[in-house]
């Protein structure tokens, strides 16, 4: 899961793994939610993953993303101890409604890391 090194060199502790689709199925998302030790952790490795190309230092299941799209990012960010990387692709139809759902599915789960007090993730 780890092609560059990023997670690892930053201590990454564990992974998870989420799949989305809207607009039945024109837009797919993946999103890759990772603990770091402290937030410093979390933001080196967020910052790193951000200039080696986070959709390529990361390994995602790719079959829950288009193969070809008219809308295709990444979105990645540090939320405390927790880094967030958010894939999106969309069908040329639904290119229009993709940004702004990328930009909403990324902020809903920073924001979720942000406000909650225990950041130890609980099943």
């Amino acid at each position: 899961m780890d092609a560059e090194g990023v997670l690892a060199d930053n201590g990454c502790e564990s992974a998870v793994q989420l799949a989305y689709s809207a607009s039945g199925g024109a837009i797919r998302a993946v999103q890759v939610i990772m603990s770091f030790p402290s937030a410093n952790a979390a933001r080196t490795a967020a910052a790193r993953l951000a200039n080696a190309n986070a959709d390529k230092a990361v390994a995602w299941r790719r079959s829950s993303a288009h193969s070809s799209y008219g809308y295709g990012k990444v979105h990645s960010g540090a939320y405390r101890n927790f880094v967030v990387v958010t894939i999106v692709t969309a069908t040329r139809t639904a290119a229009s409604k993709a940004m702004g759902f990328h930009r909403y599915l990324q902020a809903d789960r920073g924001v979720y890391f942000l406000i909650k007090r225990d950041t130890a993730v609980t099943s």
